[in-house]
């Protein structure tokens, strides 16, 4: 509380701390690593934010959320916090300025994605800079473990980048946040951040009391309507949020039911960021009674007293069903009961089993992802992927790569913006001059490097000290290249084998998670399954 007091000026509409963020808090203060299991509405991002003016140096929160970095973001700023977000939403250019001037800003809160972690101009930033990298807050903690509830390679990154931070004399305290976990996942991250068991922070129970389940079996999907129109009618909810997986069904619903007499409107990733902005405020300001929406709504959002939360469309696990319902109620002074209805058939079910299980490894997958990566016959030597192809791939390379590298199959060496013929200096070094000179006409840095003995590391190495040194005149925006080494000719039997193992034990994961949801939805007493699967 003293803490608080301190720093009012900066959250002025907090008045007290919950008992779990206030031992996250002492547990921080104290460099003691922690995890913090706060269902939604519990105040997790307070515990960052108020620790971070304490300490000395700049806080880093990983976050896959790019709404939720920017909504933070600004409420810091207003508050007179400074805090900034880097992500995709910014300009190369704006990102090029702002890493070159890490010191000079005095930044107290750096929001950032986990795919950042891995960026090497982003490192060489910190690295250059010399800024002291206080603590490292981890944002869906539940990511970091496979068995948590949406695996991302990238958060699998996050030791090897604190071992990088203490390789450049930082020794950050980390702080685990996340809103449900399985004891499976929980187990996993206790032990990946050395996190003492005394040091985790979890309620009695996640269930909140007014929150008022109820499970709808449907026929079909026209059936859907029906049910939620007689729910409306019934409930007389004044402020509804309905889940839905489809950009193109939030639509549709929005405007069936406008037809119906509701005030609705749609929120999905495809909206412009205005008009996300607009849908956002006059949802929280009662304008909109009924808001059909995919999950890239709600999640962070702070919206007090949301009396209705209704699932359209299926979830995928019982955590997610949970952390979905949570965006409900938040106040329960205002919102004494918050009524969540789910739309269920056994057609729905089937059809996610079917998605789930097409994620599946197979060999053939396997093998082709080693020829898009150019690793095929390249043992010892250096291959590029051009970085948008990579992405838009139809396999998910991003995935396989995870787990190449993991099992020795390729080694990532780095990434550069632009190929030497595109990117200008100011004024040209002996080094930058060598490598011209050995590109000769063609544009790539690979065979620069092999005609001037010059390793790509050093390339990338050189180029990131002319950019904090700013020499660079020219920086291509949009050219990008991963480089990578391949260890192998050929892929080995027995690593595909291995691969294809782990990597559909998590697809099997899924299914059962699937499952697991199928049994809350028509189980006699829902409340005790999900205090069984949960707590």
């Amino acid at each position: 509380m003293e803490l608080l007091r301190k720093y009012t000026s900066h959250f002025p509409r907090i008045s007290s701390l919950y008992d779990s963020q206030q031992k996250a808090i002492e547990n921080l203060l104290n460099e003691k690593n922690t995890l913090a299991i706060i269902p939604t509405g519990g105040g997790k991002s307070l515990i960052y934010q108020l620790t971070s003016l304490e300490l000395l140096g700049v806080t880093l929160v990983v976050s896959p959320l790019l709404a939720l970095m920017q909504e933070q973001v600004n409420e810091l700023r207003s508050n007179g916090v400074d805090a900034i977000a880097l992500n995709s939403n910014m300009s190369f250019d704006e990102q090029r300025e702002l890493l070159r001037n890490f010191k000079k800003l005095r930044i107290k809160l750096i929001y950032l994605s986990p795919e950042r972690l891995q960026n090497g101009l982003f490192r060489a930033s910190l690295l250059a800079s010399e800024i002291k990298i206080s603590m490292l807050v981890i944002d869906e903690a539940h990511c970091i473990s496979q068995w948590g509830q949406g695996f991302r390679p990238d958060y699998d990154q996050i030791l090897p980048f604190i071992k990088f931070l203490k390789s450049s004399k930082n020794n950050p305290v980390v702080l685990a946040l996340t809103a449900t976990l399985s004891k499976r996942a929980r187990k996993d991250i206790v032990k990946e951040f050395g996190i003492l068991e005394r040091n985790v922070i979890r309620p009695d129970s996640i269930l909140r009391k007014n929150l008022i389940s109820k499970f709808k079996k449907v026929s079909n999907e026209k059936e859907k309507v029906k049910q939620l129109e007689s729910f409306l009618r019934e409930k007389k909810p004044k402020k509804s949020l309905a889940y839905l997986y489809s950009k193109r069904e939030c639509e549709s619903y929005a405007c069936a039911f406008s037809v119906l007499g509701f005030k609705t409107e749609y929120f999905h990733a495809a909206l412009e960021p205005e008009e996300k902005d607009r849908v956002y405020s006059e949802f929280l300001e009662g304008k909109i009674e009924l808001l059909f929406a995919t999950t890239a709504f709600g999640m962070g959002i702070n919206i007090p007293d949301i009396d209705s939360v209704v699932h359209i469309q299926i979830p995928n696990s019982v955590e997610e069903y949970y952390q979905h319902i949570g965006r409900g109620g938040r106040d329960a002074t205002r919102c004494p009961e918050c009524f969540c209805l789910a739309l269920w058939s056994e057609v729905n079910f089937k059809k996610r089993k079917g998605i789930i299980l097409s994620d599946k490894f197979t060999e053939e997958m396997l093998e082709r992802s080693f020829k898009q990566l150019s690793l095929y016959n390249k043992a010892g030597k250096i291959v590029s992927k051009d970085k948008e192809d990579y992405l838009a791939a139809s396999d998910n390379l991003h995935l396989v790569k995870y787990y190449f590298e993991r099992e020795g199959v390729l080694k990532t060496i780095g990434e550069i913006n632009g190929s030497p013929l595109k990117i200008i200096l100011k004024k040209n070094t002996v080094l930058w001059d060598k490598i011209l000179k050995a590109a000769g006409g063609i544009d790539s840095f690979i065979h620069a490097s092999n005609h001037s003995g010059i390793k790509i590391e050093g390339i990338i190495k050189h180029l990131y000290e002319q950019e904090f040194s700013g020499n660079i005149e020219k920086l291509p925006a949009r050219s990008r290249q991963l480089f990578f080494k391949s260890n192998y000719n050929t892929l080995p039997k027995k690593t595909v084998n291995k691969i294809i193992r782990e990597a559909n034990m998590f697809v099997d994961f899924r299914v059962n998670q699937l499952e697991e949801l199928h049994e809350l939805f028509s189980h006699s007493k829902p409340n005790d399954y999900i205090k069984k699967i949960l707590n």
